[in-house]
């Protein structure tokens, strides 16, 4: 065992048994690292879930802008929905833009 080949690994062994008789202090070691492993779990989903909806937001984005080039081409804006998979009503929005701004 680790512990009888090094006197600083026996040390923190002994300490480690020392804390572990106490209840309040292991109580108190097992809250912080739940605390901890809790913690960590929260950032990973925050994580996760802001990956997923920005990649739903940039497909979204890129949806807007292949229709937005084949409006510019002349599309239909029927074409345009069903190529793109946007809603006929966005795309007729999307073209009522683009006559405006031009």
């Amino acid at each position: 065992m680790a512990a009888k080949t090094s006197p600083e690994i026996a040390q923190a062994v002994g300490v480690i048994m020392e804390l572990s008789e106490d209840e309040q202090t292991r109580f108190l070691a097992e809250s912080r690292e739940k605390y901890r492993r809790d913690e960590a779990a929260r950032r990973k989903y925050a994580f996760q879930t802001g990956k997923q909806e920005g990649r739903q937001e940039g497909r979204q984005e890129e949806r807007f802008d292949v229709a937005r080039r084949l409006l510019l081409e002349k599309d239909s804006v029927e074409k345009v929905a069903k190529v793109t998979g946007l809603s006929l009503e966005e795309v007729k929005t999307l073209a009522s833009e683009l006559s405006n701004s031009h």
